[in-house]
């Protein structure tokens, strides 16, 4: 099920800035069991995103409608990807003023995932920073494009990307923490990287529980002291990574009682 602009449809039109300068935003969303529990963490983020944008937000209360109407277009735990752009444009990279933003929501089978291992690799394609958009999910994603081309050919189940100055950062489509010192850590997103929905819950649970751990930078080189490594997002939960480049990595023990805070903020299908 598509629906643009709250109407079923299958296309936009050849003006839509989104189509033409990546101008805009989007978020996934897993509905489990008819329900889309991490519903109040996405908006919010969207609409802190569109602010950093300067793009209207078109508010929790039609969002929340449209993406309720998705979620029950089908049975069973499914994906939902809002898109949203400025809308339409002429040419120019100007904003035009009093735009109407447009609402791209549709409806996805659930991933298949490995049940057991998660097998990465370490991609050439690098990040490049960019202060002014880093942390948000925007949609010039070429960069994890390219990523996932090349995770595609080896057979990987995920990518680790490094930015410009081989720092790790993130997996294409995930979060990443390391596990060092008994501690998780997740590395910093202020140059590169998306904040990531989960990854933002981790770190409100670990301060909550007192539990060690937060933001810490990883070199590429430094890969080799963790004691785990775990990927994350808002469809798939947390995963243990079983192998990095061929080597296999000892497997990462996430607590009991952060497993239960992120369950009861609404990752309801954590494992």
């Amino acid at each position: 099920m598509i629906l643009v602009d709250g109407q079923p449809a299958t296309a936009v039109s050849a003006l839509d800035r989104g189509l033409n300068y990546g101008d805009g935003l989007f978020e996934t969303l897993r509905v489990h069991r008819g329900e889309l529990p991490l519903l109040v963490h996405h908006l919010a983020r969207l609409a802190g995103g569109c602010e950093r944008l300067d793009m209207a937000y078109p508010g929790d209360a039609l969002l929340a409608a449209e993406l309720g109407q998705v979620a029950a277009a089908g049975p069973g735990d499914a994906v939902i990807r809002l898109t949203l752009t400025r809308g339409e444009g002429g040419r120019g990279y100007a904003p035009p003023s009093g735009s109407t933003p447009r609402r791209i929501l549709a409806r996805h089978p659930l991933p298949a995932w490995p049940a057991r291992s998660c097998v990465v690799g370490t991609c050439r394609s690098r990040l490049g920073h960019s202060p002014t958009l880093a942390g948000l999910k925007h949609l010039g994603r070429l960069e994890q494009v390219l990523a996932a081309g090349e995770v595609a050919r080896a057979g990987w189940d995920e990518g680790l990307m490094l930015d410009a100055d081989g720092q790790v950062i993130e997996g294409t489509r995930h979060n990443l923490w390391f596990l060092r010192g008994g501690a998780l850590w997740t590395p910093p997103v202020t140059s590169a990287g998306v904040a990531g929905l989960v990854r933002g819950l981790v770190l409100a649970a670990l301060d909550r529980l007192g539990l060690p751990g937060g933001v810490a930078s990883l070199r590429y080189d430094e890969l080799h002291e963790v004691e785990g490594l775990v990927l994350c997002n808002a469809v798939v939960g947390l995963r243990v990574v079983t192998a990095l480049d061929g080597r296999e990595l000892p497997v990462a023990v996430v607590p009991p009682s952060l497993r239960g805070d992120l369950r009861a903020a609404g990752l309801r299908w954590l494992e």
